[in-house]
């Protein structure tokens, strides 16, 4: 019983502002403390290890309802596969066309994020159509967030949704769609101006909405996400959404520009030290061949997040192949790290079974810094993690570059 009660003691004070603080300084890396892994530190003693287990399930479970709306023909279905990161005839994505292809609404998971749901809504173009009732028949409590899509004018029926979304205090946003048409049908033109053009249809569309005064309308092209207004949405809606849902949105983008990438390092850095103290507080069996007692699945179950999110799948390679018309074996090749083909149990293995000096010197580099120079149980195994899933991260954050970089969007 003593020892037992010695070593949740030890863990106790892994979880703890003093042994973090030396930690994060210690590995060069003090900003990255997110504010849930402080709410884990500033809980009570004996409700640390429990707080710490809910605030992983609540980041890996958190729901995201994204509600796409607007005129039959507008491009919603196609901007829902976008969003997904599938072409129009890829298996799973929406339906398309010119007629009406959604009766009710269509609800669309997020490939590898279930949690996150994008919701194909009913067109609105009919001429009996009553924004209320629409919202009701559509569950409109359900969604975090509206994005009322034209690819023309913005029409009364619009507005009214509008309204009738902005008294239910849902967040809603504007988005005018197929801009690459536009630009081509214009492109031959003499003394054409890409820039005139979209500041052209920007207002045009402003003039609709006066009766809102809305100021913000985004210009996208489904099939070209990194041109136009796309990035802009998104660091719209990441500062307007709750925190909890930013990453849950982050996460789920495609990868189309080093600002998106950019976005995503920054939300997993902040993870780092949520998952390392996780995977390495409590008693774990032991891996042969492996020195560290971790909780190996959360470090497996990081670094698949990581990949996913980042792009470097073989079907987000597909996708993006056919949108910068480059062909995915040249795309693939980019990718160098030891993560080119995946996360596998081999490359987990290897990460935790070499001796690495950096890790050694940081090691001791906290000793130094703690009372006694005594590391406490766990304290070699939360280090190393981290080490390890920063590693991890920058590798395959690396091999994204490398793909941006070779499709020219970077």
């Amino acid at each position: 019983m003593p020892e037992k009660e010695e070593d949740k003691n030890e863990n106790l004070y892994i979880i703890s502002s003093e042994f973090l603080d030396i930690m994060s300084n210690a590995t060069d890396d003090p900003d990255s403390i997110s504010e849930d892994m402080k709410e884990v530190i500033d809980a009570k003693p004996k409700e640390k290890t429990r707080k710490l287990k809910d605030k992983l399930t609540e980041l890996e479970n958190v729901t995201l309802n994204m509600a796409i709306t607007g005129m039959t023909g507008a491009g919603k279905s196609s901007f829902v596969n976008a969003l997904r990161g599938l072409r129009d005839d890829d298996e799973g994505a929406a339906s398309t066309g010119t007629t009406e292809t959604t009766m009710k609404p269509n609800m669309y998971e997020h490939p590898f994020m279930p949690n996150v749901k994008i919701w194909d809504l009913p067109g609105i173009g009919s001429p009996k159509f009553r924004a209320k009732k629409y919202l009701k028949d559509v569950n409109f409590h359900m969604y975090d967030f509206f994005l009322i899509v034209t690819s023309e004018r913005f029409r009364e029926n619009d507005i009214e949704l509008a309204k009738a979304i902005n008294k239910s205090n849902k967040l809603f946003y504007f988005i005018r769609t197929k801009i690459d048409n536009d630009v081509r049908a214009e492109s031959n033109k003499r003394n054409f101006d890409e820039r005139v053009l979209l500041d052209k249809i920007r207002e045009d569309c402003k003039v609709n909405l006066l009766k809102l005064n809305i100021s913000k309308i985004f210009l996208i092209s489904s099939f070209h996400l990194e041109r136009y207004d796309f990035q802009k949405l998104v660091n719209t809606l990441e500062e307007e959404l709750p925190k909890n849902k930013r990453f849950a949105l982050i996460q789920s983008l495609p990868v189309y520009s080093l600002e998106t990438l950019t976005k995503k390092i920054t939300y997993f850095k902040k993870l780092i030290w949520l998952n390392a103290v996780g995977a390495g507080v409590g008693a774990f069996p032991p891996i042969p061949g492996v020195s560290l007692a971790v909780d190996y699945g959360i470090m497996k179950k990081f670094f698949k997040q990581v990949f996913m999110a980042f792009g470097l799948s073989n079907q987000a390679l597909q996708v993006l192949s056919e949108r910068v018309n480059k062909p995915v074996e040249v795309l693939n090749a980019a990718k160098t790290s030891r993560f080119k083909d995946g996360v596998t149990d081999r490359i987990l293995i290897d990460m935790m079974s070499n001796p690495v000096i950096a890790i050694t010197k940081t090691l001791g580099t906290i000793m130094a810094l703690l009372p006694g120079g005594a590391l406490p149980a766990g304290g070699a195994a939360v280090a190393s993690v981290h080490y390890l899933l920063n590693v991890g991260l920058k590798e395959m954050a690396d091999d994204t570059r490398k793909v941006l970089v070779v499709s020219q969007l970077a």
